[in-house]
């Protein structure tokens, strides 16, 4: 396709001029970290100028996910890269390559859920709090670090959260039903650092976060029941169109 990626200028958003083409892409042998399902996109890892990138891509799904998933969620998760821009333990944004696919810088480490007690120091769960703290006075919200993946260890026993597919920004003053949701979603985020440190390191956790995470949200289970009823759906729609 030869788009060229879109060239960010400082101030406004995080890109750092790096030309990153569909050409480029395929020209460099991405290896693929993952190869999405039919409502996925993409993920590759590339060198590109001297330097590894991760590449989000949704172009190779049906057109119905590449349009109707696809443009939207390139667009929203670029957009919260470009908020986020400066935050210790949120990955650098490279930049869009054009609609459907997006480019970040590539930490080198593993997955929070590969992980097992011992594998970080004591400090890490204090710098993955203060990492979603200054995610939520962005104004963003994760609405998936339960998932542990969604949180990488780096090589040098850093945390980074690596996947804003989820999130959603803070609405409007005026707008009380979405800012409400909102507040729910960050508290569930810091129950997913509590979660965290559960599995690694229980011994930090303190009596109030137990109560906390034994409490949970409210409306906790029926979101989970809509969730996982969304999913069932999804999945049944992938069916029928195989």
């Amino acid at each position: 396709m030869g788009l060229t990626q879109r060239v960010d200028r400082p101030g406004r958003s995080t890109g750092s001029g790096l030309r990153l083409t569909r050409d480029a892409i395929a020209g460099s042998r991405p290896r693929y970290i993952r190869r999405g399902r039919p409502w996925q996109p993409d993920i590759l890892l590339l060198d590109h100028d001297g330097r590894k990138v991760i590449v989000k891509d949704y172009a190779p799904r049906q057109w119905p996910y590449r349009l109707g998933v696809g443009l939207f969620s390139v667009w929203r998760e670029a957009l919260i890269y470009r908020t986020l821009v400066g935050i210790p333990g949120v990955p650098r944004f490279v930049g869009r390559i054009d609609r459907y696919a997006l480019a970040t810088e590539y930490i080198p480490g593993k997955g929070a859920g590969e992980a097992k007690p011992g594998d970080v120091d004591d400090a890490f769960f204090a710098r993955l709090a203060h990492t979603v703290e200054a995610i939520h006075a962005r104004g963003v919200v994760l609405c998936d670090l339960r998932n542990m993946n969604n949180v990488l260890i780096s090589e040098r026993g850093d945390p980074f959260v690596i996947d804003f597919a989820a999130g959603f920004r803070r609405g409007a003053p005026w707008n009380l039903p979405l800012n409400a949701i909102f507040r729910l979603f960050a508290q569930d985020d810091r129950l997913g650092v509590i979660k965290l440190k559960r599995r690694l390191a229980p011994h930090l956790v303190t009596s109030d976060e137990s109560r906390r995470y034994r409490k949970g949200v409210f409306m906790q289970a029926q979101a989970i029941a809509v969730r996982n009823w969304g999913r069932r759906w999804l999945k049944r729609l992938v069916g029928m169109r195989a």
